[in-house]
Order: C-alpha cells, then sequence, then structure tokens
C-alpha cells in the first residue's frame, strides 16, 4: 500500500510570553489559509495538525511528509511556494521506482 503524502503542520503554543511558537506565530490561520489552494489544484494532500515539529524557533513550520522538506517562517505570501514544493514533491515522489 503506498504511502500518502500530507504536509504537517506546527500547531503548538508555547506558554510564557517570551518564548516563540509556531502557533503564536499564526500557523493555525495558514493551514487554514492554504487548505483552499490545496484543493483549487487538486492535490489530494492532506493537512495534519501536529503539536510540535522542533523547529518554533523559526515557525511558523509546515514539513511535507514523507520525508519531504521543511518549511519555515511561513507567511501568508510564501503560500503559493509551498503548494509549489507539494507539486515538486508529489511529482518526484511518484516518479520512484517502486
Amino acid at each position: 500500500m503506498p504511502v500518502a503524502i500530507r504536509l504537517v503542520v506546527c500547531v503548538n503554543r508555547c506558554l510564557g510570553s517570551a518564548q516563540r511558537s509556531c502557533a503564536g506565530s499564526g500557523s493555525i490561520d495558514l493551514i487554514d489559509s492554504i487548505e483552499s489552494p490545496i484543493a483549487d489544484d487538486k492535490l489530494d494532500i492532506p493537512g495534519f495538525r501536529r503539536e510540535c515539529l522542533g523547529r518554533c524557533e523559526t515557525g511558523p513550520g509546515m514539513r511535507i511528509a514523507p520525508g519531504g522538506p521543511f518549511c519555515t517562517e511561513i507567511d501568508q505570501s510564501r503560500l503559493g511556494d509551498i503548494i509549489s514544493e507539494l507539486k515538486s514533491f508529489i511529482a518526484s515522489y511518484n516518479a520512484k521506482p517502486s
């Protein structure tokens, strides 16, 4: 059975005002914003919210899984780049021999 490609988004919220977190940097709004372009491009990629990807200091953070790149310091202006990364990853993943 093939492994499903997915977009994993950190939604960790660190307690304490001095500590940066992905949710505190807007990751929840970003995952809501990226779902529509993913659907518009007919990409069958589910988004998973995860408590921590270990990169909150450079968040919001996302990772294309399995084994894809991390994307950090994401904001609304970079969502098109994330869609392009997804398309490129899907193409290369599907081109791998079984």
